[in-house]
């Protein structure tokens, strides 16, 4: 006859090895749905960011001295609504952008003149998605900054579609990449949040944890938007200004050209 006792320490070893088993079995189950690929195959990969493989500039790109600025407008439907221009009365804030992007260009073109012996190249960008062809295009390309040349094309955009910033901003950190120019900036002014494509907050993440000599200085206008719905890109690493009317747009353009983007000091954000 067993005792109670034996007993007892029988019952408790089969217990023990119960719990053991599940364990293990737990734990194969755990190996087997994260290191198994979709052909079964046992494999360890690493997880990649698709952001950062996106906008991952070219192995051993070089740079030299100058200044890459790209210039990306919100083009959506909001931008059809009007606000206060700088002389009171009520206008499409369209209208206003394009103002400010001619004045924006007529001051590179002053620097540029001033300042000959800096390279300097400027690019005028539209963002919206229109369900066809391009969210993001280029209406003035990376060159010279040059007024008689850039006012047709920019007096010819329109607000319509959605709004893809994410997107408008991975193709601006190629192009400013390609010039080979050692300062790149991104200027983006945006009366709205993002609604289509990749978060602007993910993409600024990306470029501001890139090295120094990869990465692009990222500035927003909250242009009639509360700058707070950018707080997402400010913790980023972006800097963030609203702007509620012309004059306000004025003077804020104003201090990122001449506090930042033209300043003489080769810094990054």
């Amino acid at each position: 006859m067993i005792s109670p006792a034996r007993r007892r320490h029988r019952q408790g070893n089969g217990l023990l090895f119960v719990a053991l088993f599940a364990a293990f079995a737990a734990s194969k189950s755990c190996d087997n749905r994260t290191a198994t690929s979709p052909s079964g195959s046992r494999v360890s990969t690493p997880v990649q960011n698709p952001i950062d493989e996106v906008l991952r500039p070219a192995a051993g790109a070089q740079y030299s001295e100058g200044t890459a600025a790209a210039i990306l407008i919100d083009t959506s439907t909001s931008m059809q609504e009007k606000v206060k221009d700088a002389d009171g009365a009520m206008q499409p804030k369209i209208a206003i952008a394009q103002r400010a992007a001619l004045n924006l260009v007529a001051q590179f073109d002053n620097y540029a003149r001033e300042h000959s012996d800096k390279p300097l190249l400027v690019g005028i960008y539209e963002f919206s998605d229109r369900g066809t062809g391009s969210r993001i295009r280029n209406i003035i390309k990376l060159a010279p900054p040059d007024v008689a040349a850039a006012r047709d094309s920019i007096m010819k955009m329109h607000a319509e579609g959605d709004t893809p910033i994410g997107d408008a901003l991975i193709k601006a950190k190629h192009d400013v990449d390609a010039t080979g120019l050692s300062k790149r900036h991104i200027l983006v002014i945006t009366d709205g949040e993002n609604t289509v494509g990749y978060s602007p907050d993910d993409v600024t993440r990306a470029i501001t944890h890139e090295k120094d000599t990869d990465r692009a200085s990222i500035y927003f206008v909250a242009f009639d938007v509360a700058a707070a719905k950018f707080n997402s890109v400010r913790d980023a690493g972006g800097l963030v200004l609203g702007a509620s009317n012309e004059t306000d747009l004025k003077g804020t353009l104003d201090y990122l050209l001449t506090g930042k983007i033209l300043a003489e000091q080769p810094e990054h954000h």
